[in-house]
């Protein structure tokens, strides 16, 4: 998407018991099922904290993303920021 201004779009109705919203633009060829995913991980991760947002490329290697998540987790510690409590099984 080259036009990054309206690849999120911020909504209020301006009423203090209405939650601003946002809407976002998701690429095109994306399916059905995974935009749903994203707006699930991204409502669950502002609902449990303030979420840190990785892009991948599409061609991204499993190894790739788990050095991307090795490195925000380095990044995180560093920070002294806790990550989200290991949900119990």
């Amino acid at each position: 998407m080259s036009d990054h201004s309206s690849a999120a779009e911020l909504k209020s109705r301006g009423d203090a018991n209405d939650p601003t919203t946002f809407e976002f633009a998701v690429p095109g060829d994306w399916t059905p099922g995974v935009a749903i995913a994203f707006a699930e991980l991204m409502e669950k991760a502002l609902q449990d904290g303030f979420p840190i947002v990785v892009p991948v490329r599409q061609d991204a290697t499993a190894e790739q993303i788990s050095r991307v998540f090795e490195d925000v987790r380095t990044l995180v510690e560093r920070a002294g920021l806790a990550p989200a409590a290991e949900p119990s099984a």
